[in-house]
């Protein structure tokens, strides 16, 4: 009986255990508060992106772990307030761009009518556009219009999908940078002319003009640059101002090689009256380019064309002639800034001026600097090298040309990569030809 008893209250106990861990575990009490706890998850994962982590987070263990508290929110919450926002913040935090792209075209599919739909559009079309542009730079992009025509659509797309969007002007824009990106520069031009028009009134304007002005620029077509480039500078905008003024001294300087040039053709044709008047115009421009420059120079010093402004302006003078002037100017700005791009070019063109100016030791001087330097590249010292040897050999110091370009064989065994390169001429057959007509050996 006592057994049967206690047989009996064990059944009863396991019963009562089983109704409350089935009440405990039901998938019922679960979706009952699936807001509450979607609201839960999402708070931890904001808590935990505090402060905000980016996708070169050094901490990896924390970028892990916000990464997951995410997905926890857009997976297990899929239709709660902030599955979308969950999905929109992981796909900012992307592994690979690959799979940032994946999370976007997810989120545009699953919500496509949430707040992020447009911008996740946007952001794989203009990641699409920079990577077109990155390729392009570097000669890599086995396609020309593969990555813009990708681009392009998606843009045309939030554009057509989403009218009212925020987005959609920077879109438009993009998109007709597509066309000029994959080579269309004409219907580039006509797009963003027809934008100039349309959005007269917006914040963008100055950036649909100064790129008017810059591809006028590409295109050698320097008036109607300047005058986009002018409209920019005019209202001060803060961001394409700078670029738009240095933008309006290089047409200048531009235009004066160019009648530099055609001067020399109408003297080489012996056509002197013809070959003085465009002597004149070149000048003209050149002085207009060193007034320009130094307007840079005065109104952006801290910018970065205010830099390079330094240095160009020393070319613009080297240009009239005025080789003292452009050869302290360049002199300032190599000391102002030496870790400008720039700076290297700088330093081996001094040389150049000074032979202009028929100072050959101060060239000679300039040029052995910078054939000793081993911070340049290996071919530029040896430009250098190449031309102590050459100015000794034109002024007839034989001795000094052959000890120069025996110092060029031995310090530089490779050759210029440059096939064309005159330095490639200067063999041990060579010199030992001029040692044998010049000095008996």
């Amino acid at each position: 009986m006592k057994k049967f008893i206690i047989v009996e209250i064990c059944v009863i106990i396991a019963i009562a255990a089983g109704f409350w861990i089935g009440r405990i575990t039901s998938p019922f009490n679960d979706y009952a508060k699936y807001y509450e706890n979607a609201d839960k998850a999402w708070s931890k994962s904001q808590e935990m992106n505090n402060p905000p982590v980016t996708y070169d987070e050094p901490d990896k263990s924390r970028l892990r772990k916000v990464r997951a508290a995410y997905r926890t929110v857009f997976e297990n919450y899929p239709d709660s307030r902030w599955a979308d926002d969950a999905l929109y913040q992981l796909a900012l935090l992307p592994r690979t761009d690959e799979e940032g792209f994946a999370l976007f075209r997810r989120l545009i599919r699953d919500y496509p009518d949430s707040e992020w739909a447009d911008d996740s559009m946007y952001a794989i079309a203009i990641a699409t556009y920079e990577i077109a542009d990155d390729l392009k730079k570097t000669g890599t992009l086995e396609s020309l219009t593969a990555y813009y025509d990708r681009a392009l659509a998606l843009f045309n797309q939030l554009i057509a999908t989403y009218p009212g969007s925020v987005l959609q002007e920077d879109a438009q824009f993009n998109a007709a940078m597509c066309y000029y990106g994959r080579g269309d520069v004409s219907i580039a031009l006509n797009q963003l002319e027809s934008l100039k028009m349309e959005l007269r009134n917006s914040p963008i304007i100055y950036q649909i003009l100064y790129n008017i002005g810059r591809i006028n620029f590409e295109q050698q077509d320097y008036e109607n640059a300047r005058v986009e480039f002018k409209n920019v500078v005019d209202v001060g905008d803060p961001k394409y101002a700078p670029a738009a003024s240095f933008g309006i001294a290089q047409t200048y300087f531009n235009e004066g090689k160019i009648e530099e040039a055609q001067a020399k053709y109408k003297e080489a044709d012996d056509k002197p009256k013809e070959a003085e008047a465009k002597y004149k115009e070149a000048e003209g421009k050149y002085k207009e380019a060193v007034t320009n420059y130094q307007k840079v120079i005065d109104l952006y010093p801290d910018s970065q064309v205010g830099q390079d402004a330094h240095f160009y302006i020393g070319w613009a003078y080297h240009m009239l002639k005025d080789y003292d002037e452009a050869i302290n100017r360049l002199e300032a700005a190599i000391e102002s800034y030496p870790d400008n791009v720039i700076t290297t070019t700088a330093k081996f063109y001094i040389g150049q001026i000074a032979e202009d100016k028929k100072d050959t030791d101060r060239a000679i001087e300039v040029y052995q600097q910078f054939a000793e330097d081993p911070t340049h590249s290996y071919d530029h010292r040896l430009q250098a090298q190449y031309r102590i040897g050459k100015i000794y050999q034109e002024n007839e110091e034989m001795e000094q040309a052959i000890e120069a370009y025996e110092k060029l064989i031995a310090d530089f065994p490779e050759p210029h990569q440059n096939v064309a390169h005159p330095s490639r001429e200067i063999t041990e057959n060579y010199v030992q030809t001029l040692k044998a007509e010049h000095l008996g050996e």
